[in-house]
């Protein structure tokens, strides 16, 4: 491994969109000063009050900070405001001394005897609140503040007080409502709204928070950017996609962790203490302005009527789109892309030869678009630019004519964009299938190869590099840790490198060469030479805690983190099983009776799937085989049905892996109410169920399909729930014998449920 700076960034939650965002700006400045970067989300400091069925042993997240020591990492950057969020103050101070005796430095919220870097929350947040009291005449205005815990909160509504002071509104308390800077902020606006009824504007101090009150605002049937005002604070990802457009404060967070990373060596010198990044206002439509307006943009990029291209404000252009991204070098090549092209442009306009350029302009727009030019800005902005640019250069157009095909040029560049940024979406949306396909595998598969670990973890991490991966590392506790909540964590201080995959090439190793000290986790002979951006994540199943996962991502992948750590740490379970169980028949040899106790009790574990308690896939397999080369059911009817739950995902995400289970669970009970008690049942793997049934009459398919819809039907109906509760279902008719193959009976019934999924997304645009 190099002698590169390793930096440390110990975040919380890193699926939330503002850790995600602060993780890319991170990691975008680890590159631009070639870095190694490592992530440590340890989730949040514990509070009870926030404790729930499915986040309750997320605790075990909070020691992964045990694994950062003064000689793995060179300086760890914070996000301690977001961490101690539901703390009090005094705690996140303790916490941040206990650190090991590096540069410390915290972002977003500055702590005393800490370095620093911090949004300036005034400047924009003033500008937004001027603009709701002087452009709009609002008066009676709430605000919905973030958690008095966190020093941003703590600003921001100071601001908003200060504001309305020098404006001579009187503050009053009952206008404000304190949320936790998360979108699940609901309950706090209504309380808001039911008390003060006739408010004209509503300040968030989060764009997520402003999301929740959309909702609510919504559901009252209140228009939004009429009937209530509405602005946000952040500029976060989405905000320009809701409807309306949220008006906000341009706060990145990639922007942030990128300067922060890029100071690392002033730091680590101890030349500079704490810094600023400015907050500025953007006007959309939530406030009630028309953001279309193109002068709102002008003035930003420093544009004004040219006669030449070398009069191009390129700096301004640049400033406008990238920020303080454009202040080092790790984009000049974006920039020198761009500038072909506006100059490009700019003669087309000047010189009126559409037609000839057309195809030169568009290559050279699709150069600039294929650079990874939104890791440093938006598509918003982009656009913003382009129709700005449109304005300019249409002064030199004196006729209709060229005015059409000045147009019909910028209609192609647009229509270029937008098919960009849908590939994009559809390349991300392949990711997230692929993701989903690949942990619903990873246990299914475990027993398989029965019990033989190392083929398993072969199997388990093979399927990385498939959805981004580029290389990972398990690495386990001696043995198993059992930590409860309120123990105090003692921190080992060896690992064993269990298995790794690096480009393709897995490796499982024995115990004896697998040790590594803490100390060397991120130097030593099995990880990549090149910069890196790892996610240390822990694994765990409730109390038992089995050591961590090492992943080598990019921005684009850190969703892929989570999901892969919780299905190893399933399959890390079950693998345990069966080496306990191998263990038993090792050490049992001497009783044959206990022996066979112990195996069948085991075996059943091995067969039965934990959550619906129907088999799993080597329970059906076996089963299936059996009934189908059975004697007494030679030359009879069968049927495999192969269903696949639909809507999980969106189960999952928008009401909580609870509902998920929920749902598997009642999706078993249908196929339990729908088959006899001597056909076979099973979850397969995932959201995919597989079922036997010996019919013995010919073209009895359609009939049980007609029945499971009914009972699907009646099953929703008891249950209650806001969502249905659906699968999509192929089945194929045999023979019984003791030559059918059983593997091409579930292609054949896969491939018919595939066919009934795509009419159901080509009917509805979903599977609903």
């Amino acid at each position: 491994m190099d002698k590169r700076i390793k930096i440390g960034l110990l975040v919380d939650d890193i699926d939330s969109s503002f850790t995600q965002q602060t993780c890319r700006g991170a990691e975008l400045g680890a590159v631009s000063i070639d870095a190694n970067l490592y992530i440590f989300p340890m989730k949040y400091l514990d509070s009870r009050e926030f404790l729930d069925d499915h986040s309750r042993f997320e605790y075990q997240y909070n020691m992964i900070y045990r694994f950062i020591t003064e000689k793995n990492i060179d300086i760890l950057f914070v996000l301690m405001g977001n961490i101690g969020c539901r703390t009090e103050y005094k705690k996140q101070i303790d916490f941040l001394n206990d650190l090991p005796d590096i540069p410390i430095v915290t972002l977003f919220t500055s702590f005393e005897g800490f370095p620093s870097v911090t949004f300036n929350n005034r400047k924009g947040l003033e500008e937004v609140i001027q603009h709701l009291i002087d452009h709009h005449k609002a008066k009676d205005i709430g605000f919905v503040s973030g958690p008095l815990t966190n020093g941003d909160a703590v600003e921001r509504l100071d601001v908003y007080k200060s504001v309305l002071d020098a404006n001579g509104i009187a503050y009053d308390e009952n206008k404000v409502v304190y949320g936790n800077f998360e979108a699940a902020c609901e309950d706090v606006v209504e309380d808001l709204l039911d008390r003060n009824p006739k408010l004209d504007a509503v300040v968030f101090a989060s764009d997520l928070m402003a999301l929740g009150g959309y909702n609510v605002f919504k559901s009252r049937g209140m228009d939004i950017g009429k009937d209530i005002l509405v602005t946000g604070f952040d500029n976060a990802p989405f905000s320009s996609g809701i409807v309306p457009a949220l008006t906000t404060v341009e706060a990145s967070a990639a922007n942030l962790a990128f300067r922060a990373v890029e100071h690392t060596a002033q730091f680590i010198d101890k030349t500079i203490d704490a810094f600023k990044i400015d907050t500025s206002f953007v006007n959309r439509e939530s406030c009630g302005c028309d953001s279309s307006e193109i002068t709102n943009y002008e003035s930003g990029m420093d544009l004004r009527p040219i006669s030449s291209k070398e009069e191009l404000p390129l700096n301004g252009i640049y400033e406008y789109l990238f920020g303080e991204y454009s202040l080092g070098n790790s984009i000049d090549y974006i920039e020198e892309h761009l500038k072909a092209f506006l100059y490009a442009l700019f003669d087309v306009a000047i010189n009126k030869d559409f037609e000839k350029q057309c195809k030169h302009i568009k290559e050279l727009f699709t150069t600039v678009i294929q650079d990874p030019i939104l890791s440093y800005t938006t598509s918003e902005k982009m656009f913003n630019m382009l129709m700005v640019f449109k304005r300019q250069v249409a002064a030199f157009i004196d006729n209709d004519k060229d005015r059409l095909e000045l147009s019909e040029l910028f209609s192609l560049i647009f229509r270029t964009f937008t098919l960009h940024n849908s590939q994009m979406l559809e390349k991300k949306q392949e990711h997230i299938m692929g993701i989903s396909e690949m942990v619903n595998r990873m246990t299914s598969e475990i027993f398989v190869y029965d019990g033989n670990t190392e083929e398993a973890y072969q199997s388990m991490f093979t399927q990385f590099g498939k959805i981004g991966v580029s290389s990972a590392y398990m690495l386990s506790f001696k043995d198993i840790i059992k930590h409860f909540r309120g123990d105090k964590w003692i921190q080992p201080q060896t690992v064993n490198l269990k298995a790794y995959e690096v480009d393709g090439v897995v490796g499982v190793l024995s115990m004896e060469d697998a040790e590594l000290a803490v100390n060397d986790m991120f130097d030593n002979d099995y990880l990549p030479d090149h910069r890196v951006t790892m996610v240390l994540s822990p694994l765990y199943s409730f109390e038992e805690v089995y050591g961590v996962l090492l992943c080598e991502v990019d921005y684009i992948n850190f969703d892929c983190v989570t999901p892969i750590s919780i299905q190893l740490s399933s399959a890390l379970k079950s693998l345990i099983l069966l080496e306990k169980q191998r263990n038993i028949q090792r050490e049992l040899e001497s009783n044959l009776k206990k022996i066979e106790e112990s195996n069948s009790v085991l075996d059943e574990m091995s067969k039965s799937d934990e959550l619906t308690g129907i088999y799993n896939r080597r329970g059906f397999i076996e089963n299936a085989e059996k009934a189908i080369a059975d004697e007494k059911n030679r030359g009879k009817t069968a049927l495999i049905f192969y269903s696949d739950m639909d809507n999980l995902k969106m189960i999952n995400d928008v009401y909580g892996h609870d509902d998920g289970d929920f749902a598997l669970k009642e999706i078993a009970n249908i196929l339990l109410d729908t088959f006899r008690s001597s056909d076979i049942v099973s979850r397969f793997g995932g959201d995919e169920f597989v079922c036997l049934a010996v019919v013995k009459i010919e073209g009895k398919g359609p009939e049980i399909k007609q029945r499971m819809e009914i009972i699907t039907e009646k099953h929703n109906a008891l249950a209650g729930k806001p969502y249905p509760i659906e699968m999509s279902t192929g089945y194929c008719e045999f023979e019984c014998g003791e030559d059918v193959d059983l593997y091409k009976l579930l292609d054949i019934a896969d491939t018919m449920l595939y066919a009934e999924k795509q009419e159901k997304k080509k009917k509805n645009g979903s599977y609903r």
